[in-house]
């Protein structure tokens, strides 16, 4: 995107002098570093501004700045004599017949998509992604069969075994058991505490939830207020102004889309995966539950809340 002279360059330099350097090399065109004295109208191109440096290529010398914050508007033209090209931050003065395959280059830099170009929206998304990963692990921990159902439970319900009182509290098979065999409640009793079990495994996950939805809003909110930015700069007078433009800021509008479907498509298949995680670990809660009503209370003494 080729800026004219009377515009403006943005107020970040997203290139560096090496970028054009290097695309110019990889394209082939001739570039020779030459000294500073050797091209006095191009050193002194832009007043109380120094160039990176001075080029010889192909019937086309110039000289190449870099200048962020800076207004084009004021360079020196030398009567004629030198034409200015740029790119944001990138200001090219050369002099010479053959000027387009290196302005073609400079042209072409683009400029590269990052998490900055997100503007305020990083935040919030950034709280999005920050609470899908620590509910997602938090539960992934608390849900480990040793927490929940260990083997030796199992073991004791296939053996016959059960329960045993000297079992401790340690995981959610454990504490069920410790409270039928201490506290002696009625069968209804035992079967709510089971279920009070089952409902702490499920701590958290209404979060999960709140991002998958949040997530993809706020980057349809972004990506409406880029557009909105973008269409803002259309000319009053019904211009056709420059199409890459909009197509350039149509693109990072988008990226808040991208960032938001990026969070919310994993967090949704890991809250999927720990609800079914859930439903096994509830399942063989409920079977431990009927195992002990059936091996602490004997159908003749089951009571009733």
């Amino acid at each position: 995107m080729l800026v004219s002279c009377n515009g403006v360059i943005d107020d970040v330099g997203v290139f560096t002098p090496s970028d054009f350097i290097a695309e110019i090399k990889e394209a082939n065109l001739p570039c020779i570093l030459l000294n500073d004295d050797s091209q006095p109208k191009l050193i002194n191109a832009i007043p109380n501004h120094k160039p990176f440096g001075i080029y010889q290529g192909t019937d086309f010398t110039f000289a190449l700045f870099d200048l962020p914050n800076s207004k084009i508007s004021s360079f020196d033209d030398q009567n004629g004599t030198l034409d200015f090209f740029t790119n944001q931050n990138l200001v090219v003065a050369g002099i010479g017949r053959n000027a387009s395959p290196y302005t073609n280059i400079l042209d072409g830099l683009k400029q590269p998509l990052s998490l900055s170009q997100l503007g305020v929206f990083i935040y919030p998304l950034c709280i999005c992604l920050f609470i899908a990963i620590f509910v997602s692990v938090e539960r992934l921990y608390s849900l480990r069969s040793g927490l929940i159902f260990p083997r030796k439970v199992a073991k004791a319900l296939n053996s016959g075994e059960f329960p045993n009182r000297k079992w401790k509290k340690r995981s959610a098979a454990e504490r069920i058991v410790w409270v039928a065999t201490k506290e002696k409640p009625s069968v209804d009793s035992l079967r709510s505490y089971s279920r009070l079990e089952v409902a702490s495994m499920e701590r958290g996950l209404f979060l999960l939830e709140v991002v998958v939805s949040a997530a993809p809003l706020l980057g349809l909110l972004g990506t409406v207020t880029g557009l909105v930015q973008v269409f803002s700069q259309i000319p009053a007078g019904g211009g056709a102004g420059d199409p890459s433009i909009f197509s350039e800021g149509i693109a990072l509008a988008l990226l808040t889309t991208i960032a938001g479907l990026a969070i919310a498509i994993p967090t949704l298949i890991s809250h999927s995966y720990l609800v079914r995680l859930i439903e096994k670990r509830a399942s063989s809660l409920d079977w431990l539950t009927e195992r002990i009503v059936d091996a602490v209370y004997p159908a003749n003494e089951i009571k009733l809340d």
